[in-house]
């Protein structure tokens, strides 16, 4: 008695602390919407924040480059007067004069270096808004299918839950049958073996939506004790655009082709003002000094440049020359990609539509009936508990199957929509 009183004892002391520790874990529900999602995502998603800094950057770089160099001011006298024995004194006596040598000077740049610069950053502007755009496109793509993967587990761990309670009465009513004699033994195993794979299958599940609840609170900027629920994909049938028209879109609006194509522009700019600097700039200013015992005071203007006799830049411009070649081909390696995104997803898109359009109306409906008089049947000794199994295998497996369609649907949608660079279908 002593050391059943001691287990007893133990056994409610850890019950308490681990519900105290479940309490302090103790979680926020969230019914997650697709809009909501959306929303938030854009809102909240801190990777999306950071790059729209990029942005800002680029057109801070862009003004700055359309200032012009600031002027150069030079001035010069004496540190030590001889005459006077003074220091910084530039007055000298003997001859009347003042010793003081003011220059004023300024940068011009020739060949339109300047337009050119200014031209080369602002499509600098452009690249990263497209860079932006592409990842708000990868990351709107992750979001869907975090949603889809967190809807097929829970929806799988409710189907499993929804067996067990059903399997668990039978398995009840089974045992009572077996001690009374009017059951086999066998079959109470074999029920607490399918009870048994079913819950380790709702283990599995459970252990997935950890996962997906983690990847969608990152997205979605949510506390670590968020549980989130998704209850629908919001799936609408309707007509799947033409081939052509969706290769279209995506020509028009894949922000990583946009990207390419800015990429060859700045490569021709860059060549342009590669050329440009091949000129050398001027400088221009002007200069007074003041008299002195041998010339009187003087102010006059000048110019200075360098010659270009070694130094053309004529190296920098070769470079320019690859980077526009090369951006060339990257382009076109952009353009076959998108094409080819586009044809798989559409296909893969068009063969689940028309899978997903053959199933009957009331087929989830047969299957829940199914499992129900299935269930009824056998507690009422009607069918065998052979039976019972398969038809419980048969329900899972369509259930499972009808899970799996729709959302291989939903994802086949956003697939497209990926691969396209808009929503062009909701």
């Amino acid at each position: 008695m002593f050391k059943q009183l001691v287990v007893l004892c133990f056994i409610t002391i850890s019950r308490q602390g681990i519900a105290q520790n479940m309490t302090q874990l103790s979680q926020d529900t969230v019914y997650l919407t697709i809009p909501d999602a959306e929303q938030r995502f854009v809102n909240k998603n801190l990777t999306l924040l950071l790059n729209k800094y990029n942005v800002n950057i680029a057109r801070d770089n862009y003004l700055q480059a359309k200032l012009w160099y600031n002027p150069n001011i030079y001035y010069g006298t004496t540190l030590y007067n001889v005459e006077t024995h003074k220091w910084f004194q530039d007055y000298y006596p003997n001859q009347n004069s003042y010793d003081q040598t003011i220059q004023v000077q300024q940068l011009l740049t020739l060949a339109g270096k300047h337009n050119a610069t200014a031209k080369l950053a602002k499509i600098g502007i452009k690249q990263a808004e497209f860079q932006v755009a592409d990842i708000l496109r990868s990351l709107k793509y992750e979001l869907y299918t975090h949603i889809s993967d967190l809807y097929t587990n829970l929806s799988l761990a409710a189907m499993y839950v929804s067996e067990e309670e059903k399997i668990k009465h039978l398995l009840e009513s089974s045992k009572a049958l077996y001690k009374a004699g009017n059951a086999s033994g066998n079959d109470v195993i074999r029920l607490q073996a399918q009870l048994q794979d079913i819950m380790a299958q709702e283990t599995t599940s459970r252990q997935a939506i950890s996962n997906d609840e983690q990847d969608l609170g990152i997205l979605l900027v949510y506390p670590g004790n968020t549980y989130i629920v998704v209850k629908e994909l919001g799936i609408q049938m309707g007509d799947i655009p033409s081939y052509v028209s969706i290769l279209d879109s995506a020509k028009r609006n894949r922000p990583d082709l946009k990207l390419a194509y800015a990429g060859v522009n700045y490569s021709e700019q860059n060549l342009k003002l590669q050329r440009a600097t091949g000129m050398p700039d001027v400088t221009i200013g002007g200069t007074f000094t003041g008299a002195n015992a041998v010339t009187p005071s003087y102010t006059g203007i000048y110019a200075s440049m360098d010659l270009p006799v070694w130094n053309r830049n004529q190296w920098n411009i070769t470079a320019a020359k690859d980077e526009k070649k090369q951006a060339e081909l990257n382009d076109s390696l952009a353009l076959y990609s998108v094409m080819n995104q586009v044809t798989a997803a559409y296909t893969n898109l068009y063969r689940i539509n028309n899978q997903y359009t053959q199933i009957d109306a009331h087929y989830e409906a047969d299957l829940d009936e199914m499992m129900n008089n299935a269930i009824n049947n056998y507690d009422k000794r009607y069918i065998s508990l052979l039976d019972l199994l398969s038809q419980i295998t048969t329900y899972i497996d369509g259930k499972t199957n009808l899970i799996n369609l729709k959302v291989q649907y939903f994802n086949a949608i956003h697939s497209l929509n990926y691969s396209t660079g808009i929503d062009i279908i909701k």
